[in-house]
C-alpha cells in the first residue's frame, strides 16, 4: 500500500496507525479538502476465519454505533474499491471513518508537560466523553474490552475566527476507537477470549478466568488514574504477571500500589500527590476509583457485591447490586467547584459550591483552610475586577473553562512571612543528597517529578504576577465606584447646604425681629419658645459646616488616591518579572527531561545507577528564585503603592458612607426644623390673634413653651415656665412685687368691669318717649 498515493482526486496524507491487523492511512482530497481515515486489513491468506470473524464485526459495530464519542463511519467513496484492491489482499470490508485530527490520548500522555498528569479541564471532558461512549456501549450489550488511552482519539472542531487572521481551537471532544476487540454479551454471559493490551487489562482476563463487562471498568479506572497522574496506578515499571499479586492482595480503599525509593511495595489510599486537579474533586474521584480498581469483578463497578445473603431465621433474602459506575461519575462531574488563588498564601484553593452557598461561607472555609479572618480576606473575580459581597451567591462566579475563578487577597499584608512551597518528596530528597546514585525507576520518578515541581512554581508564579495586575485593575474599577459614590452624596450635600441657608435666613430674620422686640418690650411675653428654636438651628449650622469641610479635605483626598490608582503599574512589573524569570529555569528543565528520555540511561542502561546533578540544580535554582521572589516582591514599589491605595480607598468607602449617612440625617434634621419653626411662628400668631384683647404684657422672661407642650385653646399661663422666687430672700423687694401685683390685679378687675359696662350700655335700650309733647 505504501506505493498507493493517488487515488483519482484524492491524495495519501500519512499513516495514522498500524495494529497487528490493520492500517489506518489519511486520505485528503485536493479539492474540497475532505479528510477521511481509511483502515484496511494488512494480511491476506494466512488470516483465520476467526480473524476475519473479528475483523468484519469491528466493521458491523462502528457502522450501528451512532454515538458522538464513538469514531463515527462514513460510507467508502467508490474509488477507493478499486484504488485499494492491491492494499486489501484479504478483501475483507474496507473501513472508513472521520479524521480526529487531535491525535490519540498516548500522544498527550507522552508529552513533557503531562509528566505530571492533565489539568482538571481536560480529566473532566476525558471522563465525561468516556463514560458516555462506555455506557453507550453496555446499554448495547458490547463489552470494548481494549480500553487504553492509544485507543482514545480528540477530535477538534473546525477553527473558530475571532478576528483579522486569529483563528483559535474549537472545542475537543473525545472519542473511542478500535472497537476490533468488543464483544457483544448479555448480562449472564461471559467471555473467555484472552484479548487487549496487557497492562489495562482486568485481573480475571490475565488469570484466564470468564469475566463479564466488568473489566471495562477496571480499565477505565486505570485510564482516569493515568490522566489525573501521568503514571497508572498500579507498579508501572513491571510487567502484569509480576504486579497481579501485590494487586491481589489490596483492600478495597487502596486505589494505588507503588515501589518505594528502596524498592520496598506500598499500598496508599489516595491517587499521587503530583496532580494538578483540586482538591474536592481529588476526594470525589477517589471514591469512585475505589469502585472502579475493586478487585473482585462481581463487586467492581457496583453498589455492592452481586449476592448479598441476609441471615434471617425464618427465610433467606438474596439482593442483587446494581452497577452504579457511570452514574456515579456523572454526579461527580455535574458538581461544582470554585478555584481561587490565594495571593496571600501563594496557593490554590478549592471548594464545592451550589445554588446556597454564599461568599460568606466560602470565606469562613478559606478561615478554616488559611487562617485568614474572613474580614481581611479580599475576593476579586478576574473578569470584571468586582470585589465579591459577602452576601453574595458566589455560583454566579463559578466558570468551568478557567482554572482561576477568583483571586485572593490579604487587607493586612501582600504575602504571608510563613509561607513554604510544597516540595514533593522526590525532589526533597535529591536536594538533601546532590550526590546520590538512581536506579533507572528512580532517576524515572526523579525527572518527572523534577519537571512537575518546576512548572508548578512557574504557574504559581504566573498566578501571583496575573493575580497583582487583577488587583491593580480592581483598584482602578473600586476608583470609579467610590467617584461616582462621592458624587451621588455630593449632590446631597448641595441639597442639604441650600435647605441649610433656607433655614439660616429665616433663624437670622427671626433673630433680628425677637431682639427688636426685646429692646422695645413689646410682645416679649409669648417670644421665649423660639429661643430654643434659634439654638436648635444654630447646632445644626455648626454640624453642617463641620460636616462640609471634613467632605472637602476628603474629596480632595478621593482625588489624589483616583490619580494615583491609574498610574500604570505594568511597566514595574515587567521589569520585576524580567529579572525574576522563571521561564529560563522552565526551559532547562524541560529540555533536560527530553535528553533524558532520549538518552542511553533511559533505553539502554536500565540496569546501572548514576547520578543526575544538572536536574537537581535546576531544583535548587528553582526553590531558590521562589524564596528571593518572596522576599523582594514584598518591597516593590508597585506593591507598595497597591497596599496603599488598597488601605486608603477602604478607608475612603467608610467615610463616604458616613458622610452619606450624617447627610441624610442632617437634611432630615433641617426639614424638621424648618416645619417646627414655622409652627411656632403661626402658632404664636394664632395665640396673639385669639388673646389680643385680654392678655397682659408680663415680664418676657415669665412666658416660655415648647411647641410640644403647647395646644391651642389652652391658658397660655399653663404653659409658662416657672421661676425661682428670688423675692423671699429680700423683703423690700417682696413688699413691692406683692404691691405691683395687687396693682394689676385691681387693674385687670378694674378693665373687665368697664369692659362689662361698656357691652351693657351697648345692649341697653332706653325709652324717652316721655319728653315728646303731646299737645
Amino acid at each position: 500500500m505504501d506505493d498507493i498515493v493517488f487515488i483519482s482526486n484524492w491524495i495519501k496524507d500519512r499513516v495514522l496507525g498500524s495494529g497487528s491487523f490493520g492500517t489506518v492511512v489519511l486520505w485528503r482530497h485536493k479539492k474540497t479538502e475532505e479528510k477521511l481515515a481509511i483502515k484496511t486489513c494488512k494480511w491476506g491468506d494466512e488470516l483465520t476465519e476467526k480473524h476475519k470473524e473479528r475483523w468484519t464485526k469491528e466493521v458491523e459495530m462502528l457502522q450501528s454505533c451512532q454515538n458522538p464519542n464513538i469514531v463515527g463511519t462514513k460510507e467508502l467513496p467508490p474509488e477507493f474499491l478499486k484504488g485499494l484492491e492491491r492494499a486489501n489482499p484479504s478483501r475483507l470490508p474496507i473501513l472508513c471513518m472521520e479524521y480526529c485530527s487531535g491525535g490519540d490520548l498516548r500522544q498527550l500522555l507522552n508529552k513533557p508537560e503531562s509528566c505530571g498528569g492533565l489539568r482538571e479541564l481536560q480529566v473532566r471532558q476525558i471522563l465525561s466523553d468516556v463514560r458516555n461512549a462506555m455506557q453507550f456501549l453496555h446499554q448495547n450489550k458490547i463489552t470494548h474490552r481494549d480500553l487504553k488511552p492509544e485507543n482514545v482519539v480528540m477530535h477538534v472542531a473546525d477553527m473558530a475566527q475571532t478576528g483579522i487572521g486569529a483563528q483559535r481551537l474549537g472545542k475537543v471532544v473525545y472519542k473511542l476507537i478500535d472497537l476490533g476487540y468488543a464483544k457483544e454479551i448479555d448480562s449472564n454471559s461471559v467471555c473467555a477470549s484472552f484479548v487487549g493490551t496487557l497492562q489495562y487489562l482486568a485481573p480475571e482476563i490475565l488469570y484466564s478466568k470468564t469475566y463479564s463487562n466488568s473489566v471495562d471498568f477496571w480499565s477505565f479506572g486505570l485510564l482516569a488514574f493515568e490522566i489525573i497522574c501521568g503514571k497508572r496506578p498500579f507498579l508501572p515499571f513491571m510487567a502484569p504477571v509480576q504486579w497481579m499479586p501485590h494487586v491481589k492482595k489490596k483492600v478495597h480503599d487502596n486505589i494505588c500500589v507503588y515501589e518505594t525509593f528502596h524498592g520496598d511495595i506500598e499500598y496508599s489510599n489516595e491517587i499521587f500527590p503530583e496532580n494538578y486537579i483540586s482538591k474536592p474533586f481529588k476526594k470525589l474521584i477517589e471514591e469512585w476509583l475505589r469502585i472502579a480498581l475493586e478487585y473482585d469483578p462481581k463487586l467492581r463497578g457496583r453498589d455492592s457485591p452481586s449476592r448479598v445473603t441476609f441471615n434471617i431465621p425464618t427465610e433467606q433474602k438474596e439482593t442483587a447490586s446494581k452497577v452504579v459506575l457511570f452514574d456515579v461519575l456523572e454526579k461527580i462531574l455535574a458538581k461544582k467547584i470554585i478555584k481561587i488563588f490565594s495571593i496571600a498564601t501563594l496557593s490554590p484553593l478549592a471548594y464545592e459550591i451550589d445554588e446556597t452557598t454564599t461568599v460568606r461561607g466560602v470565606k469562613a472555609w478559606i478561615y478554616k483552610e488559611t487562617k485568614l479572618p474572613s474580614n481581611d480576606q479580599i475576593l476579586i473575580c478576574p473578569s470584571s475586577y468586582v470585589e465579591l459581597g459577602n452576601e453574595e451567591n458566589i455560583l454566579k462566579y463559578w466558570n468551568d473553562t478557567c482554572n482561576t475563578m477568583l483571586y485572593l487577597y490579604s487587607k493586612s499584608f501582600i504575602i504571608k512571612d510563613d509561607v513554604k512551597p510544597i516540595v514533593p518528596k522526590a525532589v526533597q530528597r535529591c536536594l538533601e543528597h546532590p550526590k546520590a546514585f538512581y536506579n533507572f525507576k528512580n532517576s524515572n520518578n526523579l525527572y518527572k517529578t523534577s519537571l512537575y515541581f518546576v512548572m508548578s512554581q512557574a504557574e504559581m508564579y504566573d498566578s501571583l504576577i496575573n493575580g497583582l495586575l487583577v488587583r491593580a485593575e480592581s483598584l482602578k474599577c473600586e476608583g470609579r465606584q467610590l467617584l461616582l459614590k462621592h458624587n451621588s452624596v455630593d449632590k446631597s450635600m448641595g441639597n442639604l447646604l441650600a435647605k441649610a441657608e433656607t433655614l439660616k435666613k429665616m433663624v437670622d430674620i427671626g433673630k433680628e425681629h425677637v431682639n427688636k422686640l426685646k429692646e422695645s418690650g413689646t410682645g416679649t411675653n409669648v417670644l421665649g419658645g423660639f429661643e430654643k428654636k434659634f439654638k436648635d438651628a444654630d447646632d445644626i449650622e455648626y454640624k453642617i459646616n463641620k460636616l462640609q469641610t471634613a467632605w472637602n479635605v476628603l474629596s480632595t483626598r478621593l482625588q489624589s488616591a483616583k490619580r494615583r490608582c491609574n498610574e500604570i503599574i505594568s511597566d514595574d512589573l515587567k521589569n520585576f518579572v524580567a529579572k525574576h524569570n522563571y521561564q529560563t529555569i522552565y526551559a532547562n528543565a524541560f529540555k533536560e527531561y527530553i535528553i533524558y528520555k532520549k538518552s542511553e540511561a533511559y533505553s539502554e542502561n536500565k540496569g546501572k545507577e548514576m547520578q543526575y546533578e544538572d536536574i537537581i540544580k535546576i531544583c535548587y535554582d528553582c526553590l531558590k528564585l521562589r524564596i528571593k521572589v518572596c522576599l523582594e516582591i514584598k518591597q516593590q514599589v508597585f506593591v507598595l503603592k497597591l497596599m496603599d491605595l488598597s488601605t486608603e480607598f477602604s478607608l475612603i468607602a467608610d467615610i463616604v458612607t458616613n458622610a452619606a449617612d450624617n447627610t441624610d440625617i442632617l437634611a432630615n434634621r433641617v426639614i424638621n426644623e424648618l416645619e417646627e419653626l414655622t409652627d411656632c411662628t403661626w402658632t404664636t400668631v394664632s395665640i396673639l390673634a385669639r388673646d389680643s384683647e385680654h392678655l397682659a404684657d408680663i415680664p418676657y422672661s415669665v412666658v416660655s413653651f415648647e411647641k410640644r407642650d403647647f395646644k391651642i385653646g389652652d391658658v397660655v399661663s399653663n404653659h409658662c415656665i416657672k421661676l425661682v422666687n428670688k423675692a423671699e430672700e429680700n423683703d423690700e423687694l417682696k413688699s413691692i412685687i406683692e404691691d405691683s401685683l395687687k396693682l394689676r390685679q385691681n387693674h385687670v378687675h378694674l378693665s373687665q368691669k368697664l369692659l362689662s359696662n361698656k357691652q351693657m350700655l351697648e345692649k341697653s335700650i332706653l325709652d324717652f318717649s316721655f319728653l315728646q309733647d303731646n299737645n
